[in-house]
């Protein structure tokens, strides 16, 4: 019997995930199947009452039963969106009676507009502001059994890795394969959750550029672009309502209602990271793909090429190869590959760069072709392009042993190629500064959102007050507490690890108690050591280099604090705005290689550290996507 299942072991895997993901969704729908109705009409019950010189609909139902509502749906039109109040009497699973409150918004795309409600009640009250052109035509509430694809392809996902990591022990063999498998199915979910809205930060000006670099000398604008470009999309939170808003903008999106020339066709440098989503979107336009299904693609050329440039920096590292893997799949990393970003590109070639650095650092001994040398300045220069604050990372190359074997005149060529270079790119920001104030254009730069802002004027203020300027970086640097995640308390007020590495921005964050889990898998792997790092001839990193290492770290740091000082923070302001502990990420795994040749080790199996690693990404991955992309939106 054992040894039949053991023969058939993916057979069998495939049949119990499918029992254990039924069981799940029966689970779910317990409340309709125990006392389940299609449609209880409460369109009888609308009264429209006066507040003063306002009127309000409101609709009042109550009955002498306890009875379950799964949903409320409002049907009518209206002419804008605005919010109406949902009060309730109900009862918690100790059948203890209390009052509640919730809201939600009905708007002029829509014609039916769905509240996820889930609470057993003995009264309902709706109130809807009557305002001119509105009319609500119909109120119902149902608790109808119903079979949610989401969840089941949430917990079909999750139980397939959860297989492969546990049973599947080619895994452990490669682990960047199974990174790529991880990442794309975590990847994929993502885009499926993520609808055709802003998620992620600056999303809708990530997607106008990809949008734009998708077409030749002329762009080509549909109403459904303009409104996701714009951040003119209504509010939804169900399922039903998502549907309906892939409806309107798929019918959006196949007139061209605007029109514009280009000054040039080939990208600037600055904007390349956009071309993998502008290639995806190019290729739904050609396959005459709805607007919502060309949008999801286009986030699949980020999520594709981020998984392919991870996946050889994985198999390429010789040091730290595991807590990299770990890094990869951290949740806001694969959250940022499946959105509209350049962040992406930013993040995976810095990464890359970093690997091919470390095995010429640690293994000098082996044979590198000046095509590495020149692969891995370029992977720099590109993924410094969009982000010029990490440039100061290539100051790496002045100590690779590749530089230091060289005779005299030719070392001094190559310094002065790695100097120039970082000259160009710091120029690329500084030198317009320099111009404009030069020409006396004291607005010039700041935050084009508004606001008391720019970049000449907050440098006159620092100028004028130097050790007040010097302060406010090294407590601010140092603080670890002014991250700025969307700009309020409520999202900004976390651990700047999960701020780091369990942040889905608008979706949401997992809390501070789950840095419990982040923390010791980080330590962990900082500690662990891969088999490569243990193999004769493998060198340790000098004191110049670590001393290298950390002016390129503190370089970056102090770059990304003082651009965001400069471009969004209001003149004279005594904090800094703007700065997102996200801006570390392509900072960590350099970091990472500090901690090694020391004493503290751990030498566990590949096996055992492999499971606990993706166990530990696996339960803070999925736990944020439920909380985040599931829960209260299509759930």
């Amino acid at each position: 019997m054992i040894e039949a299942i053991k023969k058939h072991k993916r057979i069998v895997a495939a049949v119990v995930i499918l029992i254990l993901t039924a069981a799940i969704e029966l689970v779910c729908n317990f409340p309709a199947i125990r006392g389940g109705y299609d449609n209880l009409d409460l369109t009888k019950y609308i009264t429209v009452e006066k507040e003063g010189n306002k009127e309000k609909y409101v609709i009042s139902y109550s009955s002498p039963q306890k009875f379950y509502v799964k949903e409320l749906k409002l049907s009518g039109s209206f002419p804008k969106e605005y919010s109406y109040t949902i009060k309730t009497k109900e009862y918690n699973s100790f059948d203890k009676e209390s009052e509640e409150y919730y809201s939600d918004t009905v708007n002029s795309w829509f014609s039916d507009f769905y509240t996820n409600l889930n609470k057993k009640v003995t009264s309902i009250e709706i109130t809807l502001n009557k305002v001119e052109d509105a009319e609500l035509t119909a109120v119902s509430c149902s608790n109808r059994f119903e079979i949610n694809k989401y969840r089941i392809l949430f917990f079909w996902a999750l139980f397939s890795l959860i297989y492969c990591l546990f049973f599947e022990k080619k895994v452990y063999k490669k682990i960047e394969c199974f990174f790529a498998i991880y990442a794309f199915i975590f990847g994929l979910l993502l885009v499926v959750y993520g609808q055709p809205i802003k998620n992620s930060w600056d999303e809708s000006i990530h997607f106008g550029n990809a949008y734009t670099m998708a077409f030749g000398k002329h762009v080509e604008w549909t109403e459904a672009a303009l409104f996701v470009k714009n951040g003119q999309i209504v509010s939804c939170n169900t399922k039903e309502e998502f549907a309906e808003l892939r409806a309107y903008l798929n019918g959006k999106g196949i007139e061209t209602v605007y029109a514009e020339s280009k000054e040039m066709i080939l990208p600037s440098y600055t904007k390349l990271a956009y071309i993998p989503q502008a290639i995806f979107i190019r290729l739904g336009m050609i396959l005459n793909l709805s607007f919502s299904t060309m949008y999801a693609v286009g986030k699949l050329g980020n999520l594709l090429l981020y998984i392919f440039v991870m996946f050889l920096a994985i198999h390429m590292a010789q040091t730290k190869k595991m807590f990299l893997s770990f890094l990869a799949v951290t949740p806001t990393a694969l959250y940022l590959a499946s959105s509209y970003t350049y962040d992406t590109v930013v993040f995976s070639f810095l990464i890359l760069a970093c690997v091919l650095w470390a095995n010429m650092i640690f293994y000098p001994e082996r044979e590198y072709s000046s095509w590495t040398y020149i692969l891995t300045v370029l992977l720099f220069v590109i993924g410094c392009a969009s982000k010029a604050v990490y440039i100061p990372m290539i100051l790496l190359f002045l100590v690779i042993p590749y530089v230091e074997k060289k005779k005299p005149k030719k070392k001094v060529i190559l310094w002065s190629g790695i100097i120039i270079i970082l000259m160009l790119v710091m120029l690329t920001f500084v030198l317009p500064t320099l111009s404009n104030a030069a020409a006396g254009n004291i607005t010039f730069g700041g935050d084009s959102r508004g606001g008391d802002t720019g970049v000449v004027r907050q440098i006159v203020s620092m100028i004028k007050h130097p050790w007040a300027s010097v302060k406010l970086m090294l407590v601010s640097v140092f603080k670890f507490d002014n991250f700025r995640n969307l700009g309020y308390d409520t999202a900004d007020n976390f651990f700047f690890g999960n701020l780091m590495c369990l942040n889905f921005a608008h979706n949401g964050i997992l809390s501070d108690k789950w840095s419990a889990i982040l923390l010791p898998i980080c330590i962990i792997l900082l500690l662990y050591k891969t088999p490569s790092e243990t193999v004769r001839g493998r060198h340790s990193m000098s004191m110049l280099n670590k001393f290298i290492v950390l002016i390129a770290v503190a370089g970056t740091i102090f770059l990304v604090w003082l651009a965001l000082y400069l471009d969004f923070t209001p003149v004279g302001a005594e904090y800094i705005a703007g700065v997102q502990a996200r801006y570390y990420l392509p900072l960590l795994y350099l970091g990472a290689l500090l901690f090694t040749g020391r004493k503290v080790t751990i030498n566990w199996s590949e096996e055992t550290i492999t499971k606990l690693t993706y166990s530990a990404a696996t339960l803070l991955g999925f736990a944020l996507m439920y909380q985040g992309m599931l829960q209260g939106r299509i759930i």
